[in-house]
């Protein structure tokens, strides 16, 4: 199974230096659960629960906040989900 976590950034640097700060349950708990065969978009929405999607002639723009937002091919939107971009 693949998750969504959030870490904080403190954590994340620790966890990068070796040292694990919380538990891997406490991680498990807290993840999101990507589904099979989810596209880019719905992870992105999944990431951004509250974003905005605005669907343009040749793009798509996801908007995550005021002055925040993400332009992208409605190929990437719609293409399947790989972690790394691979």
């Amino acid at each position: 199974m693949k998750l969504i976590i959030d870490v904080p950034d403190k954590d994340y640097e620790k966890l990068k230096d070796g040292h694990i700060p919380f538990s891997i349950l406490d991680v498990m708990q807290n993840g999101t659960p990507i589904p099979d065969n989810a596209t880019n978009g719905e992870i992105m929405q999944m990431m951004f629960p509250n974003g905005v999607t605005a669907k343009f002639a040749t793009f798509m723009r996801f908007v995550v906040g005021e002055d925040e937002y993400i332009n992208c091919a409605y190929d990437w939107w719609n293409a399947p989900y790989q972690k790394g971009g691979k």
